[in-house]
């Protein structure tokens, strides 16, 4: 049986707490320069991420007011020129915008908007190149990237390059994401038929009218498939 300690006894032990209180301020005293070095340091860490998260934040907000800014100049100019001169009036504040920001969600959503506005002044290869920067960043969200595919095979037959336009429709019919399917056929089946591809064309709206029933293209694809 363990023999209990006296209250005298107790009283004789050392205080665990002080101790340890006692060992630290000794090592303080004797270590003071190297302790406050070291709060000092840790000190600057949290100022620095606190600073670097402001940051983020304040780079945030003015590429959403740059965005903000060059969407509405490029309505204004839409309604009072055509989509070239509009593009032209926007080109250095969306260039802006893309050389400070495109590492932040409001510029690469930027990106896209851009795009798209080079896509319809007919800057195809600019609207292409943007349009790939953001399927790189938007790869693992499939609606998204199919839009982005889709975008891409529409730039390509603007300027005429089928055989391309051809490969980035076809990467969408055989997406898993169906949402887009039908309107990918019947982009594919529309670029064939430019090719002067006939026979490809008709089988392709032949697959519209017979899996798609209920796609807004039926009536053209069942005519274009008996044609």
């Amino acid at each position: 049986m363990a023999q209990k300690l006296t209250r005298k006894q107790l009283l004789k032990e050392p205080d665990e707490f002080i101790t340890f209180s006692g060992k630290l301020i000794q090592w303080l005293t004797t270590y003071k320069q190297q302790a406050l070095f070291a709060a000092a340091g840790v000190f600057a860490l949290l100022l620095a991420a606190a600073g670097f998260q402001a940051y983020l934040h304040h780079a945030e907000n003015k590429a959403s007011a740059l965005l903000t800014e060059g969407l509405a100049q490029y309505q204004i100019a839409l309604k009072a020129n055509d989509p070239v001169k509009a593009y032209q009036s926007v080109e250095k504040t969306f260039s802006l915008i893309l050389d400070g920001y495109s590492s932040r969600n409001m510029g690469k959503i930027a990106g896209i908007e851009f795009a798209n506005i080079c896509f319809r002044a007919g800057e195809f290869d600019k609207a292409i190149s943007l349009y790939k920067t953001a399927l790189e960043e938007f790869s693992n969200t499939p609606f998204y990237k199919n839009l982005l595919l889709s975008s891409i095979g529409y730039a390509y037959e603007g300027k005429k390059d089928y055989e391309s336009a051809v490969k980035y429709f076809e990467m969408l019919t055989t997406s898993a994401d169906a949402s887009l399917k039908d309107l990918s056929l019947y982009n594919l089946a529309s670029v064939y038929d430019k090719m002067g591809n006939k026979e490809k064309s008709k089988a392709t709206f032949s697959r519209i009218a017979a899996d798609f029933p209920n796609s807004i293209y039926i009536d053209i694809a069942r005519e274009k498939s008996l044609s």
